[in-house]
């Protein structure tokens, strides 16, 4: 069986400045998994959304 989940190690930022950390890419729901500093929990975002408010930074 494939592997659902990807495992990532990239570095975003939104339009309000904030950098958050993507760990993870679901294919087969097309999310985005991400975690932002100083908070505990991983979120994730619908890959779409995920490309319209976030720009990819080399960190």
């Amino acid at each position: 069986m494939a592997k659902l989940i990807e495992e990532l190690d990239r570095y975003y930022r939104d339009r309000n400045g904030i950098v958050v950390h993507v760990i993870g890419y679901d294919r087969l729901g097309q999310r985005v998994i991400y975690k932002r500093t100083g908070y505990e929990w991983e979120c994730a975002s619908p890959l779409i959304i995920f490309r319209a408010r976030f720009k990819r930074i080399d960190a």
